[in-house]
């Protein structure tokens, strides 16, 4: 997918000096050098006589045509919402200037600012859970962006899919499943339904009442109305696993609105290294796993 979608010169020059197995983001910003990223170390890529690479606009507008297909105005909720899903859930942000339509944010133009990231499964990044998956409860994963919640999110609900729990991962931005035609190419365990481009509130809500999971998973929770939707899932007998960008989980449940969490989340999972968990809290005990 990122040779078809890069302009043919930045993807030799990625390839020339990067393992394309192992970049997790690309970073192209108009006017700037071209920001690779390997499991989250950035350098600039150079060419054999050093020379760093200085992103054009040609090179913004042809990552954008690639990406949507040359339909721009076909797919404006996407745009509106920062970023564009593409094939093998490579998830592209974008930034650009807002396009504001009856007071709400209908597209973005003038985008001169892509960041293009790129999905890895680690098979094993879970392992610190392994008591969490046994004993399922409402739980957690808590980081920074770009620590890697999304890859221990994807990993745990394989394992908890494997344990023979039946799963509805809701996949707003396509990044957990990296479906193709709607067929996941990301390994989510056997007992795995995947939720697509929903919102998770209107996820939710179709998931009780359609598909009997017995946990409903998803990634970066968001604000007031998406922990009620949690709780209110919870209230009818499905656990949740879901992810939050916090520090840790002291400061997330001091902030005002997230502090509801609390209330019926049993485990918090902390990432303090690049996609590994280092402490797992276990509320209902009061102490550190």
């Amino acid at each position: 997918m990122i040779k078809d979608l890069l302009p043919e010169g930045i993807f030799d020059l990625i390839k020339q000096g990067c393992n394309l197995n192992e970049i997790t983001e690309i970073r192209l910003r108009t006017g700037k050098p071209l920001s690779v990223a390997e499991y989250g170390v950035y350098y600039f890529p150079a060419d054999k006589d050093g020379h760093i690479y200085t992103v054009t606009k040609e090179d913004v507008e042809y990552v954008l045509g690639v990406a949507t297909k040359h339909s721009v105005y076909a797919i404006n909720n996407q745009l509106a919402s920062g970023f564009l899903s593409c094939e093998d859930g490579v998830r592209i942000g974008v930034s650009g200037e807002g396009v504001y339509k009856n007071g709400k944010l209908f597209t973005v133009k003038n985008v001169n600012f892509l960041c293009i990231r790129i999905p890895r499964q680690i098979f094993g990044c879970a392992s610190e859970l392994k008591g969490v998956i046994e004993d399922f409860d409402n739980t957690v994963i808590v980081s920074p962006p770009g620590m890697g919640k999304t890859t221990v999110l994807r990993e745990t609900v394989r394992l908890l899919s494997e344990k023979g729990k039946n799963i509805l991962l809701i996949d707003e931005r396509n990044e957990l499943s990296a479906s193709v035609n709607g067929i996941p190419s990301m390994d989510i365990g056997p007992n795995t339904d995947v939720l697509l481009f929903s919102s998770k509130k209107g996820g939710y809500a179709d998931a009780v009442r359609a598909m009997r999971p017995d946990i409903i998973a998803t990634d970066e929770i968001f604000g007031k109305e998406e922990i009620e939707c949690l709780s209110d899932i919870n209230r009818c007998g499905i656990k949740v696993l879901a992810t939050v960008h916090a520090k840790d989980t002291l400061s997330l449940l001091k902030d005002k609105t997230y502090c509801a969490l609390a209330a019926f989340t049993r485990y918090f999972a902390e990432l303090g290294e690049l996609g590994k968990i280092t402490t797992v809290i276990d509320k209902e005990r009061v102490k550190k796993c």
